[in-house]
């Protein structure tokens, strides 16, 4: 490499592994002592990951004295095999596989040619890989992970380590064919907001980039030559994303400054991932300075199938960000795993009664007061749950049933063995490009059939500031309640004209409601009210109801009210729509908002802006959606037309 032991020892950094690195590069033995002596006097020492354990072993094998090999050997061994006990966590829709796999591989690569345990690993390791990886690659080809943004870090950031690390020993590249990798960078880099914050859905404590981000954008960069991942790695400021003194040996191995750069600017400013349901969109690349917010706003939809207990019932549910979060997805994952398997405790959980279902996303409830909810939460009105039926497992767990290690999962729950199982809901129509975003969500399973006939949502977002909602809910019963909900972290300001504002950071969200026609506003929150469902107050976080009470980590943003709209004259079929302005905190613009209605089969709408451009939308009543777009700016047109009845994927892409 051309460098002095010092210069790679300052590369390499201070950390274990680091010290081992140089160590491997350079052969100089003092370096590799201090690694080894470091490791083994670390008060974590031995650590619940394997993986680092057995790449020092595997560095440093010769340096060992033989009581050290012989003792990091046996826990590794023993680490590996409590690993393949653990039956449970062998389910390939989960990021657990992945988290276990790279122990068990790592460990396996390192023991290979010392130890028989290697080569038995590998071959108890290999039917479990080939699943999972037909779950990224045949199911989630657009490189994103369902269980949300934060597991993301321990499924494909780890699918990718484990796959490095098989590469670099057996030459053997799983990541080159594998489209579900080749996206992989695209997730990160569109979920990302302008102020490092990412989106938050599933079940996520950890809502901000970080190390683990980097790492991936790292590996996905060397592998596929990423310019978009180059450029993120190199300009994104925020400082968690940064990586800790301990953990920059990683550039050394995979961080190449010859991949060239592409700005973001260069990207489609809307994508969808279609095997979560998921579609972010916004209207300008970048990220907040020190000093001031960038005028950009960010939204996600998420309306698809159900893939496990990480997941929520959040189908047709939108966010909206600009300069700040404005619709929010509230509550907070506060771990009450094990409340569940009690009637009387899992009703203390904020978790299970609120953060997972419907009541905290921005959707709609439709209320059947003798609906009873699976696991015995709280009725709120929403989506029903699926991760049990009937007190049993019903998430999905491996793709097929395969070979024998695999056959002992249920096949009724593997993915091809149940087609439509867990179809709760499906994205019909897309369109993106850096004009508009357009989405309509079909969300009609998720909820019992014994109250809901229909829900579907369509939305507009016209960039950089508009965003149009139109739902269509036909009950089975016109008593059932209807709600639709909006999310937000202080006070919406409700006006007497019956529109409302939300402001938070430097931005504000402008709401004018226009259907039903009689409708009634209302907001629910404040203190002692933030996570309330139906009576029952729920808390989070330090004040937990549940009583396994921790900090909130930084990003953290539970919320604490919502506003509800309901119709005041009960209907089966009932429509709702509304349109929301983004625009500076201290702005008073509101839309100008002129209804131009086609005919008893249509509802149409113009909408003035500022800066002189307008807008005009129409949908269809009726069970068949459909919509058109006109959009101009100082009376030129720059679109009009009508919108697809499927997904049209993002200019260049198959």
């Amino acid at each position: 490499m051309g460098k002095s032991l010092d210069e790679i020892r300052a590369v390499a950094g201070t950390g274990h592994l680091g010290l081992a690195l140089a160590c491997a590069i350079t052969g100089d033995v003092e370096t590799g002592r201090r690694a080894v002596a470091s490791f083994l006097a670390d008060a974590e020492f031995p650590y619940e990951d394997l993986y680092p354990m057995a790449v020092l072993y595997d560095w440093c094998h010769d340096l060992l004295a033989a009581d050290e090999e012989a003792g990091i050997r046996r826990m590794l061994i023993d680490g590996c095999f409590k690993r393949m006990a653990r039956r449970g966590i062998w389910r390939s829709f989960s990021y657990r596989i992945h988290r276990y796999s790279v122990d068990i591989g790592i460990c396996a690569i390192a023991l290979y040619h010392r130890d028989p345990f290697g080569e038995y690993a590998l071959e108890f390791l290999k039917p479990h890989v080939i699943d999972a990886i037909k779950v990224l690659d045949d199911v989630f080809c657009d490189g994103e992970w369902p269980e949300g943004f934060d597991l993301n870090r321990a499924a494909t950031g780890d699918a990718f380590r484990l796959m490095w690390a098989l590469k670099t020993a057996t030459g053997d590249d799983l990541m080159a064919a594998s489209p579900h990798m080749r996206n992989a960078a695209q997730y990160i880099v569109y979920c990302s907001k302008p102020d490092c914050l990412v989106y938050p859905g599933g079940n996520n404590d950890q809502p901000a980039l970080s190390d683990r981000d980097r790492e991936t954008l790292l590996y996905a960069a060397a592998e596929f030559r990423d310019p978009y991942a180059q450029y993120f790695l190199n300009k994104c400021p925020c400082k968690l994303f940064a990586p800790e003194q301990s953990q920059i040996w990683r550039n050394l191995l995979w961080y190449d400054q010859s991949i060239s750069e592409k700005p973001l600017d260069e990207l489609p400013r809307s994508r969808i991932f279609r095997g979560h349901g998921l579609v972010i969109a916004r209207s300008a690349w970048g990220w907040d300075a020190a000093d001031k917010r960038l005028p950009a706003s960010w939204i996600s939809f998420r309306c698809g199938k159900y893939f496990g207990q990480e997941c929520h019932y959040d189908n047709n549910h939108f966010e909206i960000y600009y300069k700040g979060e404005l619709a929010i997805d509230s509550g907070r994952y506060d771990e009450d795993w094990g409340l569940e398997r009690s009637p009387e405790s899992i009703l203390r959980s904020q978790m299970f009664n609120y953060y997972r279902r419907a009541i905290a996303h921005n959707t709609v409830l439709v209320y059947d007061p003798l609906e009873k909810m699976e696991m015995g939460v709280v009725n709120d009105g929403g989506q029903k749950e699926v991760s049990f039926q009937d007190g049993i497992s019903n998430d999905p767990e491996t793709y097929d049933p395969g070979p024998p290690l695999l056959q002992e999962r249920r096949p009724n729950l593997s993915w091809i063995g149940d087609r439509g199982r867990w179809d709760t809901a499906e994205m019909l129509a897309y369109a993106g490009n850096n004009l508009f975003t357009y989405v309509c969500g079909d969300a009609t399973k998720s909820y019992s059939e014994r109250k809901m006939r229909s829900f579907v949502r369509q939305l507009f977002y016209v960039q950089p500031d508009l965003v149009v909602v139109f739902d269509r809910l036909v009950s089975t019963e016109r008593g059932f309640r209807k709600t639709w909900l909006l999310h937000s972290i202080i006070e919406p300001r409700l006006h007497a004209s019956g529109r409302f504002e939300i402001r938070y950071n430097g931005g504000r969200l402008a709401c004018v409601p226009l259907l039903p026609d009689q409708r009634s506003i209302q907001r629910v929150g404040g203190a002692g009210k933030e996570f309330l469902v139906g009576d029952a107050q729920y808390a989070c976080g330090p004040k937990a109801s549940s009583g396994r009470r921790t900090p909130l980590h930084f990003g953290e943003l539970p919320g604490a009210w919502r506003v509800e709209i309901s119709p005041r004259v009960p209907w089966d079929e009932d429509y709702f729509l509304n349109v929301m302005l983004l625009t500076d905190k201290e702005s008073k613009v509101l839309p100008e908002v002129t209804r131009e209605d086609a005919g008893p089969e249509s509802i149409g709408l113009s909408i003035a802006l500022p800066y002189q451009r307008r807008v005009a939308v129409s949908f269809a009543r009726g069970p068949k959606p459909s919509a058109t777009l006109l959009i101009e700016d100082h009376a030129r047109v720059l679109f009009d037309g009508a919108m697809p009845d499927s997904v049209v994927l993002e200019k260049g892409r198959i």
